[in-house]
């Protein structure tokens, strides 16, 4: 029994340095998966906050966010008020208080931004405001969201 080369059996012998037309797509899709994985990563880490949904406003003046403001976000998952600072859970108004005397130690003038959940009466996100403001403050931001009439 005799084997053939490849070579030979489709004709010329090839040689290193002949251009290929086929393209190689593993790089491509190598590529494609590690950018899809750094986005799914990214995305997650843009919105600051704990997302809550805000309360509607008529009067909305949108703020850009310089990435300087101090960020506490309120919401109230069965009856129970809990309070985030940025996306760190927090146990309780006491730790809030902590959280705030150190950060407004070191920059007095940061600014601080409530998001405060649209299900929530005021009485619950007082207390919040009460803390801040103790803490000295010089003043705080209300989340809220624009509302569309429909004409």
């Amino acid at each position: 029994m005799h084997r053939h080369r490849t070579a030979t059996v489709h004709g010329a012998k090839k040689k290193l340095d002949d251009v290929r037309s086929d393209i190689n797509v593993t790089p491509l899709v190598d590529v494609c998966l590690v950018l899809l994985i750094i986005f799914m990563v990214v995305t997650d880490k843009l919105t600051r906050g704990k997302d809550v949904p805000l309360p509607k406003a008529k009067n909305f003046q949108e703020i850009k966010d310089t990435g300087e403001s101090l960020i506490v976000s309120v919401a109230k998952p069965g009856g129970h008020v809990q309070i985030w600072w940025d996306r760190d859970a927090l146990r309780d108004l006491a730790d809030l208080k902590q959280h705030l005397d150190d950060e407004l130690h070191r920059k007095a003038s940061r600014p601080i931004f409530v998001k405060g959940d649209a299900e929530m009466n005021y009485g619950d996100v007082y207390p919040i405001l009460i803390a801040i403001h103790d803490a000295g403050s010089p003043g705080v931001q209300l989340g809220t969201q624009e509302l569309k009439e429909n004409k």
